[in-house]
């Protein structure tokens, strides 16, 4: 017989092999009931990151008035701030945001201090492009991800850290910075994260501010010391706009010429990486069959493309120089070969009369552009990666969705044909040069020339913005650089030096410098404030044609492409 303290034994046993079941059971029917995980965009975060690299420091408003907040967006923009963080403390942050970003479209506008996924909601609908919040708020990040809008949450600690990295974030709020330890925290705190980038606030000022734009890991800063509580309530707009001008003049002084890297390309076939402070040549990168049109970096900085006359563009590790891929497919030469702002396409132009899109992870053709009906010089992508913009041998630039590869507008105003196109930071105007000798900003909506800039006495190859495009550097047939005010068109600087025509010119990612390439086979590093050359790179036996600026980096590296 069993007895009863068996008995019971065994009902407990049962009851529990019950319990396990019956909570395996419901964590399966939870399991296929939760909707899924909403996750970050990588282009949405793409398009976030390219314009805070861009801006480096982020003016935060906590403003209470509306009344003039209109005029302080213009004049903070104007002072070159091109990323504004309004921070949502009153209860009238959602008007004042709504007055700025209506009072000037060409800033990017995000709304700080956001502790709901209502309040993100409603500050979205009031013109915020992103959302930062004080602490790491999963109902706000959610929120975000679930509606494609850039989200940068506050973290304080490595667990916040590993648990935002996990939930798929890339940029994160280190706030409040100086509470928690201000740089030497950071450093210890991101270590363990290569992978993400931090926006430090909450106590940053033009004290430190250098400390923290030098460590590789923060890829901007916010605060408020540059627009003080007095200058605001004033509404003094030339004082606000000669503090911003200040505040980015200690930014741009961070990183010295001495610790930035160029690379070159040249009719020797040949892509060269030289340290700007010696001289050296670091390395040299093979496999070219021809002249190299063009090159361009990656988003990550971690790839290189370059364009040639042997009909391919290839991409290229930087680390090693080594080549990856071949993208093979163009009947004759390719000019011009750039990354999508997400990194995940290249795009070609080529002398056959057509653009093609490649994927840079096999190198396979996506899909071709062939609505030409002669040569292209340049195609490029729009901030977002949803536009195309394209000059050929003719003065009108066609602009296509990037998607469907239908036209879209066809912008015009140039007398001769158009050798480059480059869009704005934000996407809104479009800057072409002309054999006709003029650059001309025009408005992507609207399709009218905002501003003509004359003064070479050639042809203009290249004309190119600033990272906040407030400025505009044109190189020309008549062997000079020149810089302009995007605003007004006054000139700033003529760079003077080479020994034959320029083929282009371009600014590095934080503005203060421009790399201009010479048919006279060298390339030059100048200082964008005052013209001082830093650096001839002297080495190929070739024309210098192409330049641009590697990203993700503290410091200014460029690289230079060259033809014959």
């Amino acid at each position: 017989m069993t007895s009863a303290s068996d008995s019971y034994k065994a009902l407990a046993a049962a009851a529990a092999v019950g319990a396990i079941s019956g909570a395996a059971a419901a964590a399966a029917v939870l399991a296929l009931k939760s909707p899924s995980r909403p996750r970050p965009c990588p282009a949405v975060d793409a398009h976030l990151e390219q314009h805070l690299r861009s801006a480096r420091i982020v003016p935060v408003l906590a403003i209470e008035d509306a009344g003039n907040a209109a005029e302080l967006a213009r004049a903070i923009y104007d002072g070159g701030f091109s990323v504004i963080e309004v921070a949502f403390r009153s209860a009238d942050a959602k008007d004042v945001l709504r007055e700025m970003a209506a009072a000037e479209p060409r800033a990017y506008f995000g709304a700080g201090t956001i502790l709901t996924a209502d309040q993100a909601a409603a500050a979205v609908r009031s013109g915020a492009r992103f959302i930062a919040t004080p602490g790491l708020n999963s109902e706000v990040v959610l929120w975000c991800c679930a509606n494609k809008i850039p989200v940068i949450p506050g973290v304080a600690t490595p667990s916040e850290v590993q648990e935002a990295s996990r939930m798929g974030l890339s940029i994160l709020k280190f706030f409040p910075a100086e509470v928690n330890g201000g740089t030497e925290a950071l450093k210890a705190i991101s270590a363990p994260f290569p992978h993400l980038n931090f926006y430090p606030s909450g106590g940053v000022t033009e004290k430190n501010l250098q400390a923290y734009l030098s460590l590789k890991q923060v890829i901007a800063v916010g605060g408020s010391w540059m627009v003080p509580q007095d200058a605001i309530s004033s509404g003094d707009r030339e004082l606000l706009k000669t503090l911003a001008h200040s505040t980015l003049q200690v930014a741009r002084s961070v990183g010295q010429a001495s610790n930035e890297k160029v690379a070159t390309a040249s009719l020797d076939h040949t892509v060269r990486l030289w340290s700007i402070e010696t001289g050296d040549c670091l390395m040299t990168f093979i496999g070219h069959e021809d002249q190299v049109m063009c090159v361009s970096f990656s988003p990550d900085g971690e790839l290189i493309a370059t364009a040639s006359t042997d009909k391919t563009a290839k991409l290229w590790l930087c680390q090693t120089g080594q080549c990856i891929v071949s993208c093979v497919g163009h009947s004759g030469p390719v000019y011009t070969a750039f990354f999508s702002p997400d990194g995940c396409n290249l795009l070609t132009s080529s002398h056959d009369r057509t653009v093609k899109i490649w994927d840079t992870a096999s190198g396979s053709l996506s899909a071709t552009l062939s609505k030409f009906e002669r040569s292209i010089h340049s195609a490029v992508y729009s901030p977002d990666g949803q536009l195309i913009a394209t000059a050929i041998d003719d003065p009108e630039v066609s602009i296509w969705n990037a998607k469907t590869l239908d036209r879209v507008k066809v912008l015009s105003g140039h007398e001769m044909k158009v050798f480059s196109v480059q869009f704005s930071h934000d996407g809104s105007l479009l800057l072409t040069a002309s054999m006709d000798q003029s650059a001309r900003i025009t408005d992507v909506r609207t399709g009218k020339t905002k501003l003509t800039i004359t003064g070479h006495d050639d042809w203009l190859r290249c004309a190119a913005f600033s990272p906040d495009s407030l400025k505009v550097v044109t190189a020309s047939g008549d062997g000079t650089a020149k810089t302009w005010s995007a605003v007004t068109g006054r000139p700033l600087l003529s760079l003077v030096g080479h020994e034959d025509w320029l083929r282009m010119a371009a600014f590095s990612s934080d503005g203060r410098c421009v790399v201009t390439a010479s048919k006279d086979g060298s390339a030059r590093v100048w200082r964008s404030d005052t013209g001082e050359c830093l650096r001839k790179l002297d080495g190929h036996k070739a024309w210098v044609r192409w330049a641009a600026f590697a990203p993700n980096s503290s410091h200014c590296r460029i690289s230079l492409g060259s033809f014959g």
